[in-house]
């Protein structure tokens, strides 16, 4: 069975989409009359509108069996062994990642690799990691 984490969402992030919403319902509004620069608004902010509210909508981090599922959207999705993750560390930062907060854990696996993830209930996401493998290095 796959235990589900929900990603925390930063209130910038909400604003976000809300500005977006606005900026689209506001080009349809402005470009009216042309019906050439509609359609490519429609598109080009449509297109925006859709990734912002899907990430929003889907950004999570699933627990099944040894992987971790990590989803954001239909764009970003990666399976990680638990196995192969080293360290965990708590981190604040902005960086591109499957991430909708800034207040942040990374996860080292390999050497060199790191992937930024922000569940709501960090200090439960990272007990159930260490259930799985208790050789995680916690910095």
């Amino acid at each position: 069975m796959t235990k589900i984490y929900k990603s925390k969402i930063s209130k910038w992030y909400i604003l976000f989409c809300i500005g977006m919403s606005i900026a689209f319902i506001g080009s349809i509004y402005l470009c009216h009359q042309s019906t050439l620069i509609l359609l490519i608004d429609i598109v080009l902010m449509g297109i925006g509108v859709v990734l912002v509210y899907d990430m929003l909508l889907h950004t999570d981090y699933g627990i099944n069996g040894e992987k971790l599922h990590i989803r954001c959207g239909f764009l970003f999705q990666m399976n990680l062994p638990i196995s192969k993750i080293i360290e965990i560390t708590h981190k604040s930062t902005i960086l591109s990642s499957p991430a909708l907060s800034s207040e942040r854990i990374g996860l080292r696996y390999g050497k060199t690799n790191w992937v930024y993830v922000s569940p709501e209930n960090q200090e439960e996401f990272i007990s159930a990691l260490q259930l799985i493998n208790p050789n995680i290095k916690i910095t």
